[in-house]
This record gives C-alpha cells, structure tokens and sequence, in this order.
C-alpha cells in the first residue's frame, strides 16, 4: 500500500483517485496514518465481506442459544 502525505493528497486529488483505482493508499500527516483511500469496486468488496461475517456470526449465535432471532434481526438492522 503506497503512503502519501496529507499535502500532496491536497494538492493533487485527482491524480490520487486514479491511482486508488490500482491500490489502496494511505494517507498521512506528521508522521501519523490518518486514512485510507480506496477503489468503490474495492469498498464495495469489503463491505459485502463484512455483511457475510456478520451474517454467519449471528447464525452462530442463534444455533449456540447465545442470542434469539429478534436480538440478532435488531442488531443486525441497528449497524446497517
């Protein structure tokens, strides 16, 4: 992952949005990461990553007797 300093991700967006097309950058100020800029088609992949663990996460949860059906439907609901 390339880093890139929080001046030159002002000065130059653009360029930089073609460039998170091909990998993610990092963003930093002083020294400290501070984000991270990503491909939509790249966001899009993770968050549907996230919502298939976080669906079998509640099955789990249900089939262990850890939490019922409407818990899991409303905390699922509640982090959409």
């Amino acid at each position: 992952m390339k880093e890139l300093v929080l001046t030159k991700v002002k000065q130059d967006f653009g360029h930089l949005i073609s460039m998170a097309e091909k990998e993610p950058l990092t963003i930093s100020d002083q020294g400290e990461k501070k984000a991270v800029i990503l491909s939509f088609s790249r966001y899009d992949e993770l968050r549907k990553f996230e919502d298939a663990l976080y669906g079998k996460a509640a099955i789990l949860a249900i089939e262990e007797g850890l939490a019922s059906e409407d818990a899991v439907s409303e905390l699922l609901d509640s982090i959409d």
